[in-house]
């Protein structure tokens, strides 16, 4: 099963993450990145944009 780990320390809060999200799967909460696993989004892709590498795929 792949999942999304998100590495707070390199985010920088660019927001392109979210706007890839077609079903909420990531929002800004308080100025913080929020994940919920459970929505069905291309989290492959999702990961790919992130230009600081904050978003990775990994296999649990």
């Amino acid at each position: 099963m792949l999942m999304i780990e998100y590495n707070k320390e390199n985010c920088v809060r660019c927001g392109q993450c979210t706007t890839e999200c077609e079903n909420g799967g990531i929002k800004f909460v308080d100025g913080e990145i929020v994940i919920d696993e459970k929505c069905a989004e291309d989290w492959e892709l999702i990961a790919e944009i992130c230009p600081v590498g904050a978003l990775n795929i990994v296999e649990d």
